[in-house]
């Protein structure tokens, strides 16, 4: 074996190894907590919130709501509370624990699959007319500067899953 491919062996092994025996002390939800600190968990809903200037959010805004959406909103054909409902089983459904809300609002912890880095989601539901519907939905991740795309493939397929629900 070449000295090239041992140190490259080593480059990749010590991060796989210490990352392993980090979530066997603390556990798979404990380590980025561990080594970056809580991260910022303030709750921001969609309509409040301000671009950070990295690239790790995605934003989707009825028209006029977000000064910072990165796109529009889809408006479904069923009333408010029936839209959240199904928003929050969908939530639940995709692994996502729920930390707060109310008949509006829902407020989640998603993780991603592999490395368990954790992303925050809101949702905000807002009535149209009578059986009308939209909603804002904002994920963004507690770590890092770039996700990778990451945030918008989730809303994107949230989004998909609403659209053949309620067509």
């Amino acid at each position: 074996m070449s000295a090239r491919v041992k140190v490259l062996l080593i480059v990749l092994l010590v991060p796989m190894l210490a990352y392993g025996a980090l979530t066997l002390a603390v556990g798979r939800d404990g380590v980025w907590p561990l080594l970056f600190g809580p991260g910022n968990r303030e709750p921001v809903f969609p309509a409040a919130f301000v671009s950070p200037g990295s690239p790790n959010w995605w934003l989707v805004c009825p028209p006029g709501l977000c000064a910072a959406a990165s796109a529009e909103s889809p408006v479904f054909a069923v009333p408010a509370d029936r839209l959240r409902a199904e928003v929050e089983r969908m939530l639940v459904r995709d692994g996502a624990r729920i930390e707060g809300g109310d008949a509006r609002r829902i407020a989640a912890e998603v993780r991603t699959p592999l490395l368990r880095f954790p992303d925050l989601v809101s949702v905000e539901v807002r009535p149209l007319d009578g059986e009308r519907s939209t909603l804002a939905i904002l994920s963004r991740s507690v770590y890092g500067h770039s996700d990778l795309g990451t945030n918008r493939r989730r809303v994107t397929a949230w989004l998909d899953t609403l659209r053949r629900a309620f067509p």
